[in-house]
């Protein structure tokens, strides 16, 4: 599972509406599926925002809150497509299931170029993950949310720099600018190409185990129908502007899988994407887009970025020089 799954509730105030926020028992827990992150999309829709509950609207001509929901979401479904592997495939885990599931998914975007240089649209996406992580770990500062530390996920703030680190490791001669803005510490910088290079030879050697030697299809997307004219959006964002559909069919065509599995995106009332390993289902609730609307909103409304943070950014730059 992608997202946190909470028990104990308490107000806090966001943007002058205050809006419910869970307390959390275990952060991001990984299954039964019934765990969910956060709230139902009712509570979201009457809390985050104002007038949220008449369907706040999106403008779905910004090309930066496009950007940002698709990079998130997209790295959602790569997360829960690890998980299927690890599941239906027989991916070893020697470690946390979660950090495989996170280290995969951005080592698969990274590495879909090939060897050629990350293209910007790459690079921007890649910030965008990570900005969401930043945002995530902000929101539980400024709200003094508990930390559980015996959660099977890392820290939001670890998943930040873990993905920092290997987009910064793959090419390091030219991403210096991407290591400075993100403060990646200068001692920790040094092992990325390193922590690059060994994750590389670890996804080698399991596109080479675990090679589909047959040509058959066996991942299928499904859009389930759009309730509100939101929803129509992040359908019409997928399907025209996303990297997903033809991410998907890559992975179909390199890995066996021995059955259908269907990813649908439907309307569920939560906030969340999971693989459901009985029903043979990855689910994104389109809640969980909703929730990408909110961390973009707060980055803009607070300016949540490694770039706006002078101090940071001055340590990080003469750590570097």
């Amino acid at each position: 599972m992608f997202f946190n799954s909470y028990s104990n509730f308490s107000l806090t105030g966001y943007g002058g509406c205050a809006f419910m926020r869970q307390m959390p028992r275990f952060q991001r827990i990984i299954r039964p599926a019934k765990h969910f992150f956060l709230l139902s999309i009712a509570l979201l829709g009457f809390c985050l925002f104002p007038a949220m509950a008449q369907e706040s609207p999106i403008d779905d001509t910004d090309p930066e809150l496009q950007q940002f929901i698709l990079a998130n979401t997209e790295f959602s479904v790569v997360h829960e497509l690890v998980h299927l592997l690890i599941d239906e495939i027989g991916f070893p885990v020697l470690g946390r299931e979660e950090d495989l599931a996170d280290h995969l998914a951005i080592m698969l975007l990274l590495t879909r170029d090939g060897n050629d240089a990350l293209p910007q649209t790459m690079i921007d996406k890649l910030q965008a993950i990570i900005d969401a992580w930043r945002v995530e770990w902000t929101i539980i500062e400024q709200d003094q949310m508990e930390i559980a530390y015996s959660d099977p996920h890392s820290l939001e703030i670890q998943r930040l720099y873990d993905l920092s680190c290997l987009t910064y490791g793959r090419d390091p001669d030219h991403l210096k600018d991407f290591a400075i803005a993100n403060e990646i510490p200068v001692d920790r910088a040094e092992l990325c190409p390193e922590d690059f290079q060994k994750a590389e030879k670890g996804l080698k050697f399991l596109q080479n185990t675990f090679r589909n030697e047959k040509s058959d299809s066996q991942l299928k997307l499904i859009f389930d129908r759009t309730d509100t004219p939101k929803q129509a959006t992040y359908k019409n964002w997928l399907t025209n502007a996303s990297i997903l559909p033809a991410f998907i069919t890559e992975i179909d065509s390199q890995y066996q899988f021995p059955q259908e599995v269907k990813i649908i995106f439907r309307s569920c009332g939560q906030a969340n994407a999971y693989w459901e390993p009985a029903d043979k289902e990855i689910v994104v609730c389109y809640g969980l887009m909703d929730r990408f609307v909110h961390l973009a909103r707060f980055r803009q409304e607070y300016a949540i970025d490694p770039r706006e943070w002078a101090l940071g950014l001055a340590k990080a730059k003469s750590a570097f020089d």
